[in-house]
């Protein structure tokens, strides 16, 4: 009986310490959070749980992502978008295009005329010039039949001082591959003779006129002594004849002294051109084809 009274004892003494140690703990997790919530802001708290709750969810899928097999390319770089780059290009086609291939200074070509010229042609009149040969230069050739154009700029004609007549022409413009270029050339040659100044001169006749004054005195001399010949086969023909070579002498002779001044009122000759005479022309300035 008294063992029976010493369990009961027992058991309701474990039964209180159990039941005032759960008070114990509930009370001291209460003071803990009440610690907490004075230093810290539980909203903010929440806050930064799922924050970090994310990053984590986010990082692993990165991971699993980069797990996966990334497929092989060849990679493509964009020079265009390279600003050095895109101002070269530029310009270099600008260049390209404003200048194109040349034809420089000098070049020549043999062309063919359209119409008739003379001392008579008007300023202003226009000439259309045909090439007869090709003309290759550096990466370019200017085919046969390649129109060259012009005009006459002067025109004269031939001066009792015994200057002959002049034409000057200047071409002004190519034809080629259906594009007209404007061009500076001049005129080096006509019928293979040479032009120099681009000025086409009809044959100056000072010379002529002393030579044609001289050779006049000369023939009056001959037909004089001719004469006194003819005066001395007979006996009174003897005595005067001469006379005849004495005055063709001297005719002769004034001839001569006055021919030089005679020769400066020779005028000299004319200007004649045919159509499709041969002309040589030369570039004076470089020219640039698109």
């Amino acid at each position: 009986m008294s063992v029976n009274r010493i369990k009961t004892f027992f058991i309701i003494l474990m039964l209180i310490f159990a039941t005032q140690t759960n008070v114990l703990g509930y009370e001291l997790d209460m003071s803990v959070n009440a610690e907490i919530e004075k230093k810290y802001d539980s909203n903010k708290l929440n806050q930064d749980m799922n924050t970090s709750a994310a990053t984590n969810k986010k990082s692993s899928n990165s991971t699993t992502l980069s797990n996966k097999a990334v497929p092989k390319s060849t990679p493509v770089f964009d020079l265009t978008s390279i600003p050095l780059v895109t101002k070269i290009q530029n310009t270099v086609n600008k260049t390209a295009s404003n200048l194109g291939m040349k034809l420089p200074s000098g070049t020549t070509f043999d062309v063919k005329s359209s119409i008739k010229l003379t001392d008579w042609s008007g300023v202003n009149t226009p000439i259309t010039f045909t090439s007869i040969n090709p003309v290759t230069k550096k990466l370019l050739t200017v085919p046969s039949g390649t129109t060259f154009k012009g005009n006459v700029v002067l025109a004269h004609h031939g001066q009792i001082t015994g200057n002959g007549a002049l034409l000057e022409i200047d071409i002004t413009s190519m034809t080629l591959n259906g594009k007209t270029y404007p061009i500076e050339a001049k005129v080096t040659k006509v019928n293979s003779k040479n032009i120099f100044l681009n000025k086409i001169k009809g044959q100056r006749q000072y010379i002529t006129g002393v030579k044609n004054k001289v050779q006049s005195g000369v023939a009056f001399y001959k037909k004089s002594r001719q004469i006194s010949n003819k005066l001395s086969s007979t006996a009174i023909g003897t005595i005067v004849s001469p006379l005849p070579t004495i005055a063709g002498l001297v005719g002769a002779t004034a001839s001569t002294v006055v021919s030089p001044i005679t020769g400066l009122i020779q005028k000299g000759s004319g200007i004649s051109i045919p159509a499709n005479s041969e002309f040589e022309i030369k570039l004076t300035k470089d020219v640039y084809l698109n």
